[in-house]
């Protein structure tokens, strides 16, 4: 249409023709009752998003108080020093325990369980007249050995902080040496020391195990008539390791295997300063104790009390420290 067309805007709208209505809308409405099945399903339309959100808010409550419930458990679990992971297979062997969970004995399940305690362990074989050794004699070298094991041995938190006791009881010439070595860190092999503020500390209540012989003979050297006196034992010192439980049985143990030979010169072939008790030789293997402590003489546990694990990056050795078959000196230097 142009400016020009005469013919006005409503006029190209209109018709001669009447107006045709679909026959659908001329149809009065039937209403009729909805099926069961047709008001569930506008009940739910009308309720869904209700539904819904009243389902998910349970679902996460239920999640929630599943996961309280069983981080409760872990925590007592952790605390009591049990397995968390049960669906694996267990990889230490089993400790006795009482009914709260704690060891029932830090020496239970382990060869020094068998062993006496202190100084039951030390027990001196019957002396007799031997060369030129009299039974008084020899009882007199017996005693000294003895005392010495108990001092060397029983005592490692003294032996730390004072070694005069321990000196004492050797020939007055043998006393410079032996003082050296204990300045050298070379004393493991006849005489026990703690480290100095072990972390875990050593449990002196919980006693030492030992088990061991003793044995004696005459021999000579550079003319001088000698009782030689040969102890082998074992000495096993248990430390205050965290939820020991927790760990195979003997983890907190430390162990030292010995052989000494000590000496007693007939006073008849010697000065007064040299009579008395002598350390000849002494060999030693040591389990469960750290290099940085065995270095400078001592006894200690290695443990991280952050990652909460016991290392030992000790000496290994080439046989069973508690076999029958061992032999002085089985172990590796550090």
């Amino acid at each position: 249409m142009t400016d020009e067309d005469p013919r006005r805007f409503d006029q190209l709208f209109t018709s001669d023709e009447p107006v045709k209505v679909p026959d659908w809308m001329r149809t009065p409405v039937q209403e009729r009752e909805l099926t069961r099945a047709e008001r569930l399903r506008v009940g739910w339309a009308r309720h869904s998003g209700k539904l819904l959100g009243l389902v998910g808010a349970l679902v996460v409550v239920g999640v929630l108080a599943f996961l309280g419930t069983a981080g409760w458990r872990f925590v007592a679990k952790v605390n009591r020093g049990e397995v968390v992971l049960g669906g694996l297979a267990p990889t230490t062997a089993p400790r006795q325990v009482d009914a709260d969970g704690n060891t029932l004995g830090v020496y239970l399940d382990t060869p020094a369980e068998q062993f006496a305690e202190g100084e039951a362990a030390i027990v001196l074989p019957p002396a007799r007249a031997t060369g030129p050794f009299t039974a008084k004699q020899v009882t007199t070298a017996l005693t000294a050995v003895q005392a010495a094991l108990i001092e060397g041995r029983l005592h490692p938190d003294r032996l730390a902080t004072d070694p005069q006791p321990f000196l004492a009881m050797l020939a007055p010439d043998d006393r410079a040496a032996v003082r050296r070595d204990l300045a050298e860190g070379r004393n493991l092999g006849y005489a026990t020391r703690i480290l100095p503020n072990a972390n875990p500390s050593w449990v002196p209540q919980d006693g030492i195990r030992a088990r061991g012989t003793i044995e004696y003979k005459t021999t000579a050297e550079d003319g001088i008539r000698m009782l030689a006196v040969t102890t082998r034992f074992i000495w096993v010192y248990s430390f205050d390791l965290f939820q020991a439980q927790k760990h195979p049985p003997g983890t907190e143990l430390v162990t030292v295997r010995d052989e000494v030979v000590w000496r007693f010169p007939h006073p008849d072939d010697v000065q007064k300063s040299s009579q008395g008790l002598w350390i000849q030789d002494a060999d030693v293997t040591i389990a469960g104790a750290p290099c940085a402590a065995l270095d400078q003489g001592y006894i200690a546990l290695e443990y991280d009390p952050v990652d909460r694990i016991v290392a030992r990056p000790g000496p290994a050795s080439t046989a069973d420290i508690y076999d029958s078959g061992w032999q002085p000196g089985d172990g590796e230097e550090c």
